[in-house]
Order: structure tokens, then C-alpha cells, then sequence
């Protein structure tokens, strides 16, 4: 008897102690990431699934309400690594900046320009007032691309901060419309406004560019390779999850986007399913046309984009270690 209670104290001990081990083999990471929206699903389910704990991180997601913003935590030390593309990281780099992109999600141009009912064509945007929530996040670039393509000039842009303080301008009338994407597109329609270009519009006119993944401190990333590893190994879990349980994908996008409507959480899902890959490398198709456009809109130096490479943006060895491992096949199985 006393040998097998000494035994079972022995065994408690090893299982406390093995507890405490996996506890504290947890990396803590700070998480910046943007926007609330089908965009970030990946990750909210990560979270919700657990699947950063799955591989060996604690993860604090902070909500940030633009991506410029979350380059500049970056660079301040608050954060490794983030969430994040587009112009931020082009202007970033040619600004000599320390972000790389590591992974892809989402590699075409999914927002919509959504308006008042009135405005039924793209020449009524003269003299209207357009939300976006920063000067330099992708909102602005995609309302300048809109304006480009259909060569539209004399309409004012204003920062309008979160989407929700966006919406809140909308239905005021402090703005005559407003940048934004899924579930809030569907939202805003079935109020009765109208989406005046959207991602089908851009696609027809091939507009393409990369509107969120993945991004790195170089420094971070050289010093922590297994903790960015693991936060595309985990974002790719959650993408999966995505496709394959539509149940708890509805669920966490009602949980963190507020949205209860069925129809409204059907149509972002369906939309979800079109715009996510399941490759998450960068490609330099994704990249240049916003080096091209960044350039245009004189939100950087033309001169310095034509001579920097397109490699400068990205580092594709991350995904292409999982690749060799065969981590990424085998999550498709």
C-alpha cells in the first residue's frame, strides 16, 4: 500500500511537472491584425480552435483599425510579427523599413465601395465625401484604384477611423459612402445602399493585388523562424477549418464581426470560400501592381519602386520549408 501511494505521488508529480513544461514552452506572441471582417477569419478561428496553442504559442490577437498602424507597432518592437499587405508594406520597404510579407491569404482586391442609393454611377462621386478609415491603408488605395479606373477626379476623401465609426458616419451622413468590405458589404446593402464597385468589378478589370497575410519583422523572423512557422502553420489550420466546417465558421463570424442575420453570415461565407487560397506563398503578381499603383498615386517615390526589386517584399522560405516538410500537402489531404 505504501509503495503504491508513493507511486501515485511520483505520477502526479511527472504529470504536474510535464503540465508546467508544455506551459511554459508556450511562446507569447503579440498578434496585430486588421480588419473585422471575412479577412481575418482564418485567424479568429485559429484562436476559437486553438490551434496557436496547438503549436506551442500563446497568442494575444490585438485588434488595430488600420494597417499603416500595425506597421509602425512593428517597427516600435510591439509586435514581430502581424497581420497585413498591401501599400503599408510596399511604402514600409522603400521606405527602408524592416517588414517582410511571409504568407499570403487573400491576394485579390475584395473591398466594395459602398454608397447612398442616390449615387447610381461612378461620375456622381464628384463632390461626394468617400470614408476610408486611414490615408495609406488599402481602403485608400482601393478608393483610388476605383477612381482611376473609371477616371473620376473631385472627390473627398475622409478618415473615418473603424468600420464601425464608418458606418455610424455613413448613416448620419457625414460621408456620401464608404470603403469596406464582407460581412458589412452584405449588411449595408439589405439597409438599402447600395455597392457601386466591387471585388467582380475589379477582377473583370484586373485590378489584383495582395490585401492581407502575413507580415514579419526581418530581424523578428531571423531569431524567432519556428514562431513565424508556426503562426502561418496555425493560420493555414484555420483556413482550412474554414472550408471544411461551415458550421463553426458561420459561428465565429457572427461572434466577432456582431453579425446574427443567417442570410448575411450565408452570403459572407459563400464570399469567404471564393477569395481565401489554400497556397498561402506571395507571388510577385500580387505585389507589383501595388508597387505600379502606390507609385501612381504618389504615395511613394517612382523613381526608387521602378529600381527595387520585387523580392525586397517578400520572403516565400517560411512557406516553402513547410512545403518541403510536406506539412502543407497533407493539411489538404
Amino acid at each position: 500500500m505504501k509503495r503504491t501511494m508513493i507511486l501515485l505521488f511520483v505520477l502526479i508529480l511527472w504529470a504536474v511537472g510535464s503540465l508546467n513544461g508544455e506551459a511554459k514552452a508556450a511562446t507569447k506572441v503579440s498578434f496585430p491584425y486588421t480588419p473585422i471582417s471575412t479577412a481575418s477569419l482564418p485567424w479568429w478561428i485559429a484562436k476559437e480552435a486553438r490551434y496557436y496553442e496547438k503549436h506551442g504559442l500563446d497568442v494575444d490577437m490585438i485588434y488595430v483599425g488600420a494597417s499603416p498602424v500595425i506597421i509602425q507597432a512593428m517597427l516600435g518592437g510591439q509586435a514581430g510579427v502581424g497581420a497585413g499587405g498591401g501599400p503599408p508594406l510596399v511604402t514600409n520597404v522603400l521606405q527602408g523599413g524592416d517588414i517582410v510579407q511571409v504568407a499570403t491569404t487573400i491576394p485579390y482586391a475584395i473591398q466594395s465601395l459602398i454608397v447612398r442609393p442616390e449615387i447610381k454611377a461612378p461620375a456622381d462621386l464628384v463632390g461626394k465625401k468617400i470614408g476610408i478609415s486611414r490615408l495609406g491603408a488599402i481602403p485608400h488605395y482601393t478608393l483610388q484604384a476605383v477612381l482611376k479606373l473609371y477616371n473620376v477626379q473631385g472627390v473627398n476623401i475622409v478618415q473615418t477611423g473603424t468600420t464601425t465609426q464608418a458606418i455610424t458616419s455613413l448613416s448620419q451622413g457625414l460621408v456620401d459612402g464608404m470603403i469596406t468590405s464582407a460581412p458589412f458589404t452584405f449588411r449595408l446593402m439589405k439597409d438599402g445602399y447600395r455597392e457601386l464597385v466591387g471585388p467582380k468589378d475589379f477582377k473583370k478589370a484586373g485590378v489584383e493585388f495582395l490585401i492581407n497575410g502575413l507580415v514579419a519583422r526581418k530581424s523578428f523572423a531571423v531569431k524567432s523562424r519556428e514562431v513565424v512557422i508556426n503562426m502561418i502553420k496555425a493560420t493555414m489550420e484555420g483556413t482550412r477549418r474554414m472550408f471544411v466546417n461551415e458550421k463553426q465558421a458561420k459561428t465565429v463570424l457572427a461572434k466577432y464581426t456582431r453579425q446574427a442575420d443567417p442570410d448575411i453570415l450565408d452570403q459572407t461565407y459563400r464570399f469567404a470560400l471564393d477569395v481565401f487560397v489554400k497556397d498561402p506563398t506571395v507571388t510577385p503578381n500580387s505585389i507589383q501592381p501595388i508597387v505600379q499603383q502606390s507609385a501612381e498615386f504618389n504615395l511613394v517615390d517612382a523613381k526608387l519602386a521602378n529600381s527595387t526589386p520585387l523580392a525586397a517584399y517578400y520572403d516565400n522560405s517560411y512557406v516553402d520549408e513547410l512545403k518541403r516538410s510536406g506539412w502543407l500537402a497533407e493539411l489538404w489531404r
